[in-house]
């Protein structure tokens, strides 16, 4: 199961507001009603009824449950998601609870669609706060939450930060405009907001350096993805026995042999290649593999000490000395239930291309 990204969490809470008692939906007057962090149906999946109370826990809880059963699915099918970071995910996820779940290369939301499709990071705060309802009562306050949920997106982007602009107006307070709904900060912020760079322009986005392998999902696109990490990929799909010209073209038999690859690591079959898939490839595939797990005798051998190495490096505790004993096996545990995996103790295809994500991630 994908783990709900934190920082959505966050961002939801800070916005959305919590209310322990159900009301009805403020645009409708009634149906939905809602209750908690805007939830509207019980964990039975029971619409909730006016008069209905629930406790802070059962808030959060439910809050979960709704962004795991209905919100975060259809976000873990945009291209790449698996690339994007904790900060990335999550401000997609707030954006989505805020404005569908199913945003993502719907009608009228085609900019940021794009944006996020062609990792357009430059242009992630000018495409944000086009969706903040121009004109109504809630501009001013979906005006914050775009740019704050930018400026979460942009957390840890080399060379990529919210307009100084941005900056000003987020840390700045609200004095009332007498002839508009926006306060004189918004408007101002507005009159000098960055502008989204239409596709095909020039200065739309800064000449990239050459691309290597693992430095941007690859999937089945139009027009066709090209580059050296495409040549990278169809050469290592080639060494895995792919019938497959390394033409450098990300086309429907690269798409095939991706699939298929996948499928024999037992990882997510999307044709995406992210993190994981990359982490996958990139272990050497002369060399005899095996399942690693806690047993009487205590598993030995080199191949637990690089598991062991892997896992001190991502952050887990742990003595290298060669030996799949008690405390590797917690380890494993423990990263396998940080990455939203079968916390079963067992290192096999998926929790090692997992484990190696996070290495050269």
């Amino acid at each position: 199961m994908t783990q709900v990204p934190v920082p959505g969490i966050e961002l939801i809470k800070t916005f959305e507001g919590c209310r322990l008692v159900a009301y009805p939906d403020p645009h409708t007057g009634a149906e939905p009603i809602t209750i908690g962090w805007g939830s509207t149906r019980d964990l039975q999946n029971r619409p909730f009824r006016l008069g209905d109370r629930i406790t802070q826990q059962q808030a959060d809880e439910l809050l979960i449950n709704q962004l795991t059963r209905v919100y975060l699915p259809p976000q873990v099918n945009i291209p790449g998601w698996d690339s994007f970071t904790p900060h990335q995910q999550g401000a997609i996820l707030s954006f989505a609870y805020n404005l569908g779940a199913h945003f993502y290369g719907a009608t009228g939301f085609e900019t940021i669609s794009r944006v996020l499709r062609d990792r357009q990071w430059s242009n992630i705060e000018a495409a944000w706060i086009l969706y903040r309802n121009p004109g109504s009562q809630v501009e001013e306050g979906l005006l914050r939450r775009r740019l704050t949920e930018a400026q979460v997106f942009l957390v840890g982007t080399p060379g990529v930060n919210l307009s100084p602009a941005g900056q000003r107006y987020l840390s700045a307070g609200f004095t009332p405009s007498p002839n508009s709904l926006l306060s004189q900060q918004a408007q101002a912020y507005l009159a000098v907001r960055p502008r989204v760079s239409p596709p095909g322009t020039a200065g739309q986005e800064p000449s990239p350096p050459p691309l290597s392998a693992g430095s941007r999902p690859l999937y089945l696109a139009t027009p066709y993805l090209r580059g050296d990490d495409v040549r990278h990929l169809q050469e290592a799909l080639r060494r895995r026995g792919a019938d497959l010209v390394a033409d450098s073209v990300f086309g429907p038999a690269t798409k095939l042999a991706v699939e298929g690859f996948q499928r024999s690591q037992g990882l997510r079959v999307d044709g995406v290649v992210g993190r994981q898939t990359w982490a996958a490839l990139s272990t050497n595939p002369g060399q005899p593999t095996r399942l690693l797990r806690l047993t009487r005798p205590l598993t030995r051998g080199e191949d637990v000490k690089g598991l062991q190495q892997a896992l001190l490096r991502s952050g887990l505790p742990l003595v290298v000395d060669g030996v799949f004993g008690p405390a590797t096996d917690r380890a494993v545990r423990q990263f396998q239930a940080s990455q939203g995996l079968v916390v079963d103790g067992v290192v096999g295809p998926r929790t090692l291309a997992s484990l190696m994500a996070v290495n050269i991630g």
